[in-house]
């Protein structure tokens, strides 16, 4: 991932292997106890209305751990001592417990609860989707790594995109958690745009993820998608090499960061972080229509 430089405060490129692999294994051990507990002791019932059938596998179970644990931690800042097991503890019972509620079938969406972002929230770089002058602007921080939002992507954006062509205009930023492979998928991107390729890429870097495909996530199959797209991959070649655009992908993981993104996908809507994750159309919806009638839309 993209770690703090520690003597200038600033982003630097991330490494292959991430501190503290030990704490990452003993937080997953720590969250899959958690979540097991959470399912045996607690009825579905106390989360919300539930259906009928609620239950879950354990290979569910494990999955849902893996990848929830997982953001949580790869996204979390780490300082000179590492994670400490407090801390580590704390995450997983947050990041387990929340997702467990998502999951649960309910008949009413859950409420976000809004943070204000700083003021001055830099967009004109970033590839959007949608009018500019929308009255709506949803800010997603993802990672082309990231399960969750290659979920979001396909069962969620796209229905945004075709119910409110006119209504929202949506911005994808940089939040690169899981390592190497995520920064220079999001560097991909970047190189893609300089030819006017971007969603080609964000779209086929997703259906990688959703399809379970085998392709490597590496610079060899980013070459491949260009040559797809019929992009000049020469040109697109070198600006990988020269790693052109590291400082708009590094201070788009920064940026999540100070709005307190802690996993992806995060939001910001019209200038609000919303802590929701990967959630439903429905969800986005009420979001949206609040939205419509405050601007008067």
């Amino acid at each position: 991932m993209a770690e703090i430089n520690s003597q200038d405060n600033q982003p630097t490129p991330p490494n292959n292997a991430r501190p503290n692999v030990l704490l990452y294994g003993v937080g997953l051990l720590i969250g899959l106890a958690f979540l097991v507990a959470c399912l045996i002791t607690t009825p579905f019932g106390d989360f919300g209305t539930s259906s009928d059938d609620d239950s879950l596998s354990e290979d569910e179970v494990r999955q849902i751990v893996a990848e929830v644990v997982g953001t949580e931690i790869a996204a979390a800042p780490v300082g000179e001592d590492g994670l400490n097991s407090a801390q580590v503890q704390a995450m997983v019972d947050n990041a387990v417990a929340t997702e467990v509620f998502k999951l649960i079938p309910t008949n009413t969406p859950i409420p976000p609860t809004p943070t204000i972002i700083p003021v001055g929230v830099a967009e004109e770089d970033d590839a959007f989707r949608g009018p500019d002058d929308a009255p709506v602007v949803i800010t997603e921080f993802s990672d082309f790594q990231c399960g969750y939002c290659g979920r979001w992507y396909q069962t969620t954006l796209l229905q945004i995109l075709e119910e409110y062509p006119d209504e929202v205009k949506f911005v994808y930023r940089d939040f690169p958690i899981f390592g190497e492979e995520s920064y220079r998928a999001s560097m991909a991107t970047e190189c893609a745009e300089e030819q006017g390729y971007f969603w080609e890429f964000h779209d086929r870097l997703f259906q990688r993820l959703t399809e379970n495909e085998g392709t490597p996530l590496n610079d060899e199959t980013f070459i491949s998608y260009a040559a797809e797209f019929d992009m000049d991959t020469e040109a697109f070649t070198e600006c990988m090499a020269t790693e052109r655009y590291a400082d708009e992908v590094l201070a788009d993981y920064q940026a999540a960061q100070n709005y307190g993104l802690r996993g992806t996908p995060g939001f910001v809507i019209n200038g609000v972080v919303q802590a929701i994750g990967a959630q439903s159309f429905e969800v986005f919806q009420q979001l949206i229509e609040a939205e419509l009638a405050k601007s008067g839309s």
